[in-house]
């Protein structure tokens, strides 16, 4: 769980696939996320890093990109066949977002009609 929040007071996910650049240092893999909070999100991808790992994050969103670092908190691998069926990829909390992202997700969610998943 991450550092700081409560299990009774983990922030809603919107579960919305919106494209992601990511990696170590630049943001160089493309891939999609599954869900969205404002403290982290779900990467779904085949290639994943390790958790315990500082990734750099680049969501792309209709009107802006927002980027910032996350911790990978876990991954999960499949076989590369069986990857369009069974879920793969890794979920991320990140690392002292940008001090407007919270009102730019909230405004996001609200503009795009998000289905919010608990």
């Amino acid at each position: 769980m991450a550092e700081g929040f409560n299990k009774n007071q983990r922030p809603s996910r919107a579960k919305r696939r919106v494209m992601v650049k990511y990696g170590l240092s630049t943001a160089d893999k493309t891939a999609f996320t599954k869900n969205l909070s404002e403290t982290g999100l779900f990467i779904q991808t085949n290639s994943v890093f390790k958790p315990g790992t500082t990734i750099h994050v680049a969501i792309q969103f209709p009107n802006d990109t927002v980027s910032m670092w996350a911790k990978v908190v876990w991954a999960k691998v499949v076989p590369a066949q069986l990857a369009h069926v069974l879920e793969c990829g890794m979920g991320v909390h990140f690392i002292e977002p940008t001090p407007d992202w919270k009102a730019f997700f909230r405004e996001w969610k609200k503009k795009a009609g998000v289905i919010e998943e608990s």
